[in-house]
């Protein structure tokens, strides 16, 4: 479908004044105030607009959603609410530049039933990495004076004044005139999302599985391992999780400001050769872009400076040098360049005081700014109007059409399939059904409960299994449990879902449920607590192990528990530790993951996985097909596989043979 300008669409406003009567605040889900999304070749960015119908608006079929950038814009409709329907989502292209006020609302006919507001801007979005010289760590405190330049943390996005959120230390950084100076440069909003952690060897930013022969001097998160050491992967698997929640392709590039801490170190079996350096900052490179799925530019700095008498070390100068001469890496500003006029401590120390942060930023923009403006799109004129069209998997109804879901010719959709959207205990869902007419409608319809369920997943990747699935008459339906990481505080979204689909749609008393990644710890504590509603389980590269991923430090809050409370009762929360419960239940299963794997590594997941079922004697209900050489990745061997798929379709058929 071709995206529709607004301006295409005459303005809706019928004679008279419109009633404007108290309307409800409506407040949407996505996208996020203040964020900021990265622009494409077009120098505009597709954006997903989504919330919930206020209760109290009593929204009802043929209500119509309207919107419009700015005040002074002209409302347009963008969507006719269908029957059942609690919740929209749509994706709208928006122009480079802003922030933009965008304006959402809800009529009917003369009456504006509910009103909302976000401010985005679409510009350029970087992730910054690195040790403390990349984080809060100077000595004075800086905003942005530009009022476009913003930053994300836990809790969303925010103006990029310091400390900036996710990023160690409580001084000052280099972002926030870095951002006054790519504003100048580019006059787009620029957002950051910072890493960044101080007094980190590269070491410490290896996944976890990665051996080095050298310590750091830090010890805090490395251990033994055999007569090596590793990382405990904590820095690698935040930074992996930041570029993921991001999307493919919806940031600019990372921007690595380290080397300190592997430099000329007061012991010298700590500090690390060159030619190791080069090494292993090549390993987290590589593997961050096996496991974004797209090849992400990073921008590495020369960076060695200690104090005046320890000015930096030729041999990791070098070994920075050589990403850049390699092809495997952006070269980044000489920060080594900033000497005492440029320190904290009265030039005696490897901070930056505040006019060197400010040059630290005039740096790093030198640097970035020439590469961007060879960018595709970035110097053309962006589109003058907003476009509307349908979100990946999400239908567009228009006013002139009849109050009814509607097949979506999205190209990142299947194109068999007749997408449904509708919300399950407040969160984001779908069903994909499919469109032939002997396999719609049938009572007991067979399906799949998919997840995770993201704003940019289930994605182009798993399209030609969905096709294959509905082209064999079987249904997909997830719904957005958020950052559950398996916790049972999902199952009330899942549970709504699961209702909704039966009572709408017909769908079957038993799914076969397929867990990607993060999805794995959804699907498997789903299949445990309700084995009655399962009938095969898949998964690729799951996860099922909470200590493998994300950590018992980021999932115990969704568990209600502190750390060492889930820690306690691992045995009876942790999805691996279930695998038992779901074999004598009956439910066989079939699992996808590749043996290098360094987000999710293969052996306390998938393997301790079919541990469970051999433990409790249904080993040969269980199936795990390893990929040599594959990783965390979009290799066609997870997303085309022929096995997967026959499982999944003979199991979903299964569930609905079931009464």
């Amino acid at each position: 479908m071709r995206p529709l300008p607004l301006g295409a669409f005459a303005g809706l406003l019928l004679a008279g004044v419109l009633v404007q009567a108290a309307p409800i605040p409506w407040t949407l889900t996505a996208p996020a105030s203040n964020s900021v999304h990265q622009r494409d070749s077009r120098n505009a960015a597709e954006v997903a607009v989504a919330g919930p119908f206020p209760p109290e608006a009593r929204v009802r079929t043929g209500d119509v959603i309207e919107g419009r950038m700015g005040p002074g814009g002209r409302w347009t409709s963008w969507q006719v609410v269908a029957p059942g329907e609690t919740g929209f989502r749509i994706a709208v292209t928006l122009p480079a530049g802003g922030p933009w006020p965008l304006e959402v609302r809800i009529r009917r006919e003369r009456e504006i039933l509910a009103t909302g507001s976000v401010t985005v801007g679409v510009g350029e979005v970087f992730v910054v990495a690195g040790q403390s010289n990349s984080a809060n760590h100077g000595s004075e405190r800086l905003s942005p004076k530009s009022g476009r330049v913003f930053t994300r943390g836990p809790k969303g996005w925010q103006t990029a004044a310091d400390p900036q959120p996710g990023a160690s230390g409580d001084g000052g950084s280099f972002l926030p005139a870095l951002g006054d100076d790519l504003v100048a440069a580019l006059d787009v909003p620029i957002g950051f999302i910072a890493t960044g952690s101080g007094g980190t060897s590269v070491r410490e930013w290896l996944p976890k599985g990665v051996r080095f022969d050298r310590p750091p001097t830090v010890m805090a998160r490395v251990q033994r391992s055999g007569e090596g050491w590793e990382s405990d992967g904590d820095l690698f698997r935040n930074l992996v999780d930041q570029i993921q929640s991001t999307g493919p392709r919806q940031f600019r590039a990372v921007l690595w400001h380290q080397g300190e801490s592997d430099a000329n170190q007061s012991d010298s079996s700590r500090t690390l050769p060159g030619t190791e350096y080069a090494l292993l900052l090549g390993r987290v490179i590589q593997d961050t872009r096996s496991s974004a799925g797209w090849p992400i530019p990073w921008f590495v700095a020369q960076v060695s400076y200690h104090t005046p008498d320890d000015r930096g070390s030729v041999d990791i100068r070098s070994a920075q040098a050589s990403l850049w001469r390699s092809g495997l890496a952006l070269q980044g500003p000489d920060t080594d360049a900033l000497t005492e006029r440029w320190r904290d401590g009265d030039g005696r120390g490897v901070h930056f005081n505040g006019d060197g942060l400010r040059e630290h930023g005039r740096l790093w923009a030198a640097a970035v700014v020439p590469w961007i403006q060879s960018q595709p799109g970035t110097r053309s004129r962006p589109p003058s109007t907003l476009s509307v069209h349908p979100a990946a998997g999400w239908p567009v109804v228009r006013p002139e059409q009849k109050a009814h879901s509607v097949p979506s010719s999205d190209p990142k959709t299947v194109v068999q399939g007749r997408t449904e959207t509708f919300m399950a205990a407040g969160r984001p869902a779908f069903a994909i059904l499919p469109t032939l007419p002997e396999k719609v409608g049938r009572p007991g319809q067979s399906w799949v409960f998919y997840a995770p369920t993201l704003s940019n997943v289930p994605d182009e990747a798993e399209r030609w299994m969905h096709e294959r699935f509905l082209e064999a008459g079987v249904a997909i339906a997830g719904v957005d449990v958020g950052e559950a990481y398996g916790s049972p505080g999902a199952h009330a979204a899942q549970e709504a879902l699961y209702r909704e689909v039966r009572r709408r749609f017909g769908l079957a008393c038993k799914a076969c449920v397929l867990g990607r990644s993060r999805g794995g710890l959804i699907v498997a504590s789903w299949a445990a607590s309700h084995p009655d509603r399962v009938s095969g389980l898949a998964g690729i590269y799951p996860v099922f192990d909470v200590r493998s991923y994300p950590g018992l430090d980021r999932a115990a809050p969704s568990y209600d528990l502190a750390p060492t409370g889930l820690l306690e009762r691992l045995g009876s929360l942790n999805p691996v530790s279930n695998s038992g419960r779901i074999a004598k239940a009956g439910i066989p299963a079939l699992l996808i993951h590749g043996d290098v794997d360094t987000v999710v590594p293969l052996e306390p997941n998938s393997g301790a996985f079919v541990e469970g079922f051999q433990a409790v004697g249904h080993g040969a209900d269980v199936r795990l097909m390893v990929l040599p050489g594959q990783g965390h990745n979009m290799d066609l061997g997870f997303f085309r596989s022929e096995e997967l798929v026959r499982f999944v379709i003979d199991r979903a058929r299964a569930g609905a043979r079931s009464r």
